[in-house]
């Protein structure tokens, strides 16, 4: 095929509150990948077609379970991307209300229309066939990326955001969300059986005082641990302070990602890119992520301890060996890989 493909991508993500979430970057890092492929003629838009332009593909980047996000019907080939159906492994702790529950009916109607389905892993993919009825043939599994501007910060960078952040000597770091999948009262738990000198730093938008259970759990379990004095959230970094949180990521001990389940885990690609060692939840998504150099543990307080201390336990001469290879082992993931991957998708559809 000689001539440009158009393809219209969607992107509201980038413009409300989704913007500063996963959801925002995966938005704007895939579109100026696709942008740079030049058997595409790549169009943004937020609502409607730009007059003029006539999609051969339309790509919805986001789909949300409980809120309508996706039309009845399409103008041209269509691809939407599901990052993860958790609060459907979990129904208890997402409960949608009836008026959720409803656009839930509609959205798998939706669903039913497109031509094609993009997803972040296989994990992911599996519960798509699980509980979205989906036929697996229509569903395409495309690995994310971190950022490449997230890089191993200099020591001159690491102690400027120590004294602007006012961050602990020693400290584990988590990047993310709050969400009951995010498993966070077990990380905080954690602190009661390591050293006092060891301290939590937490970053991300919602860690901060407000009226939901999920903060109202985070609050409780520094109470029961009586670690208040040891945990440290960082709620106020901009999604360009791309330097800074380089640099948090490169000072941290480890990092740790505690999840009891994640559609992809970006953060553990991130923190390997920063040749920062990982603590990694051995379950879903995240064992597709974690390579062969991340500590693997269970899901509960005590077995992330042992994930922690056996990287404390290591020389200086095995965790350079480790960040290393995990470091290698990010560079597999690319966002120019991600891109080119779907652009894949688009051209079988046509």
């Amino acid at each position: 095929m000689n001539e440009k493909i158009n393809v219209l991508i969607e992107t509201s993500p980038l413009g409300n509150a989704n913007a500063h979430r996963g959801i925002g970057t995966y938005t704007r890092l895939l579109t100026q990948n696709l942008e740079k492929i030049n058997s595409f003629n790549i169009q943004r838009s937020t609502l409607e077609i730009p007059e003029g332009f006539k999609p051969d593909i339309i790509h919805y980047p986001y789909f949300d379970l409980f809120f309508s996000t996706l039309p009845l019907s399409h103008p041209a080939k269509s691809v939407v991307t599901i990052h993860d159906v958790i609060p459907l492994k979990f129904p208890e702790q997402y409960d949608p209300g009836l008026k959720g529950s409803m656009r839930f009916i509609k959205q798998k109607f939706s669903l039913s229309k497109v031509d094609a389905i993009i997803t972040d892993s296989h994990a992911s993919k599996t519960d798509i066939i699980e509980h979205l009825g989906v036929n697996s043939e229509k569903i395409h599994v495309v690995h994310l990326a971190a950022s490449e501007e997230l890089q191993a910060a200099d020591t001159k960078s690491i102690n400027r955001v120590r004294r602007n952040y006012k961050l602990p000597k020693n400290y584990l770091l988590y990047v993310g969300d709050i969400n009951y999948n995010k498993n966070i009262p077990q990380l905080i738990k954690t602190l009661k059986y390591l050293p006092r000198e060891i301290k939590l730093v937490l970053v991300g938008r919602n860690f901060k005082l407000q009226e939901i259970k999920e903060w109202q759990w985070i609050e409780t379990q520094l109470a029961l641990s009586n670690v208040a004095d040891r945990v440290k959230f960082i709620p106020n970094l901009g999604s360009d302070a791309i330097a800074d949180l380089s640099a948090i990521y490169s000072g941290a001990i480890a990092y740790v990602q505690p999840s009891l389940y994640e559609g992809f885990g970006l953060p553990v690609i991130e923190a390997m890119q920063c040749r920062t060692p990982v603590v990694c939840a051995h379950n879903s998504s995240l064992m597709e992520v974690g390579g062969q150099d991340v500590v693997f543990t269970k899901t509960d307080a005590e077995d992330i301890t042992r994930g922690i201390n056996e990287v404390l336990s290591w020389s200086k001469t095995k965790r350079a060996e480790k960040i290393r290879s995990a470091y290698k082992w990010s560079q597999t993931f690319s966002w120019k890989k991600t891109a080119k991957e779907t652009a894949k998708v688009y051209q079988s559809l046509l």
